[in-house]
């Protein structure tokens, strides 16, 4: 999947804490095969550092599994699509204004074939997006050569 600008989790959460609590915001997070695992931890390591925001972290099967609704105990969610959930995307499509009411910051974070389903399957949701973004973890070789 291309033609989403590329982001860096630092860069993501800045631009978010920059917006400030006020700005509820949906992000859809797309990262490359495999990748997914080391993204999460520099998201939440940024979220952490930057915003000093509580985080709820969790997959999407995770949600599933405890049958209730998105917890509203913190300011900053990030949601793994570990799984294509037609129903489960059916319904955040159908009630995708009231994901962030409560003024919380809700990242989704998933491979690119399961977000690509994602944008076509989810047309409410796709039009409240405030970023789709190209992510991948953090380089902290320094870009160079050893």
């Amino acid at each position: 999947m291309t033609g989403f600008d590329p982001i860096t989790p630092f860069t993501l959460i800045r631009g978010i804490g920059l917006a400030g609590p006020t700005n509820p915001a949906i992000y859809l997070l797309i990262c490359g095969q495999g990748t997914a695992d080391g993204v999460e931890n520099d998201l939440l390591g940024e979220i952490r550092a930057q915003l000093g925001d509580p985080v709820q972290a969790e997959t999407v099967s995770e949600l599933l599994s405890r049958s209730l609704p998105f917890s509203r105990d913190s300011s900053t969610r990030l949601i793994r699509i570990d799984r294509w959930l037609p129903d489960l995307v059916d319904s955040l499509d159908k009630h995708s204004a009231l994901l962030v009411q409560d003024g919380s910051q809700l990242l989704f974070l998933a491979e690119e074939q399961t977000a690509e389903q994602l944008l076509k399957a989810a047309p409410n949701l796709r039009n409240r997006l405030a970023g789709v973004f190209h992510i991948e973890p953090e380089d902290l070789s320094g870009g160079g050569t050893v």
